[in-house]
């Protein structure tokens, strides 16, 4: 985590990429924002995203008490319809989309027709915060720490079943990038989303799950699963059984995942740098601080030139895995 923060603060200022759509002319500051702004989140109510969307939301009124800032969600398509809704507004700082790394670097690689070009269409705001991840089993199973299932794996090739949220989404790449460079031989079962994926978890279908740590954190304090590693170099305190994964380790099971706030492309830099200086302000607010350590998140929030060079640098990255993967375009 620390090492994320520390490479995308030192990258250089980026210039700013063509939009999708002819530009607007730029407005003055004076004629922001406009009576209503709009948080777009690209998956159902109630998840971590919602969660930081509707977050994102309250900061934005408090810096803008004269505006409305309402959030809309407008989930399935791989995000694409999220993103397509932001595209067709105009680029003048009034719709905010909360972007994952499927909508603005994996879809690319994935998706036959995503519509957009997020390093071309859109411009970040910031990287608001990452997303751990950890590995859970069911506490009545057969494994209750990392060893013992790597154990498991080997002992009986393509016997162990482990789960993620969805086909090639940044935890599914990285367990196949760690099932490939360990010789590791079991099968990676995609659902769609959490909720189903731990229910079949709890109820011994699947041997393990790869989730999101906010997306499972009241199931694992309930004792209902046990997470047996942490996949970031930083550990997590209320759960020290987790191991900790070491990112400088080609061969660990990592998963570097982000959420952050993006504009369309063409929008004026004066108007992203009040958006920026907006949340930067309002993530030290206590009810912001209380809900990262209720998901077990970590802020991130780089300025905005900075988030657009480290973005692009994850496109990438994530080429490269995509290609490892086999996976094809759909």
């Amino acid at each position: 985590m620390r090492r994320i923060r520390r490479r995308v603060l030192g990258l250089a200022i980026a210039s700013c990429l063509a939009p999708l759509f002819s530009p607007i002319p730029a407005l003055a500051q004076t004629d922001w924002p406009a009576q209503t702004m709009k948080i777009v989140v690209p998956y159902p109510a109630g998840g971590t995203a919602d969660v930081m969307g509707r977050m994102v939301a309250n900061k934005l009124t408090k810096a803008f008490p004269k505006v409305t800032v309402i959030v809309e969600n407008i989930s399935g398509g791989a995000t694409v319809p999220g993103a397509m809704a932001v595209l067709r507004e105009p680029a003048d700082g009034n719709t905010l989309f909360m972007a994952s790394d499927n909508t603005l670097n994996i879809n690319h690689w994935l998706l036959k027709d995503a519509r957009y070009d997020s390093d071309r269409d859109f411009t970040p705001v910031t990287v608001l915060n990452t997303y751990p991840h950890w590995l859970i089993v069911n506490p009545q199973g057969s494994y209750n720490s990392f060893d013992a299932l790597v154990q498991a794996i080997r002992a009986n090739p393509g016997k162990i079943s482990i789960s993620v949220n969805t086909v090639g989404g940044a935890a599914y790449l990285a367990l196949d990038n760690w099932r490939r460079s360990n010789g590791l031989d079991f099968e990676i079962v995609p659902y769609r989303g959490s909720p189903p994926a731990v229910a079949d978890l709890i109820g011994g279908h699947i041997d393990a799950h790869v989730d999101v740590v906010g997306s499972s954190i009241s199931q694992a304090r309930g004792k209902r699963v046990l997470p047996i590693a942490v996949l970031q170099d930083t550990p997590l305190a209320e759960f020290p059984q987790a191991i900790a994964q070491d990112s400088k380790d080609p061969k660990a099971l990592v998963v570097q995942s982000n959420l952050s706030v993006v504009v369309r492309a063409g929008t004026p830099p004066a108007i992203l740098d009040r958006l920026y200086a907006a949340l930067q302000t309002g993530v030290k607010d206590e009810d912001f601080v209380k809900t990262l350590d209720m998901l077990s998140l970590a802020t991130v929030m780089i300025p905005p030139a900075d988030a657009k060079t480290f973005l692009a640098q994850e496109t990438r990255r994530y080429g490269e895995l995509v290609e490892q993967s086999g996976l094809e375009k759909q």
